[in-house]
C-alpha cells in the first residue's frame, strides 16, 4: 500500500467522521427546537388552565329565566 492511498483513506476517514458530527449536531439543534416548543406550548396550557375566565364568561352557567 502507497504512502498516497494511504493519506487517501485517511483524508477520507476524516471526512466521513466530520460529515457524521455535523449530522449530529443539526438533528441536535432540531431537537432542542422541538423540545423547546413543546414546552412552550405546556407552559401556555397550563397557564390557561390557571386563568380565571374574563369577565362575562363564568364557569357556570345561569339558566334561570
Amino acid at each position: 500500500m502507497s504512502v498516497s492511498s494511504i493519506a487517501s483513506a485517511a483524508v477520507a476517514a476524516n471526512q466521513s467522521q466530520i460529515a457524521q458530527a455535523m449530522q449530529m449536531a443539526m438533528l441536535r439543534a432540531g431537537h432542542e427546537q422541538e423540545q423547546a416548543l413543546v414546552d412552550m406550548l405546556a407552559e401556555a396550557s397550563q397557564a390557561a388552565t390557571k386563568a380565571t375566565p374574563p369577565t362575562g364568561l363564568g364557569s357556570r352557567l345561569d339558566i334561570s329565566v
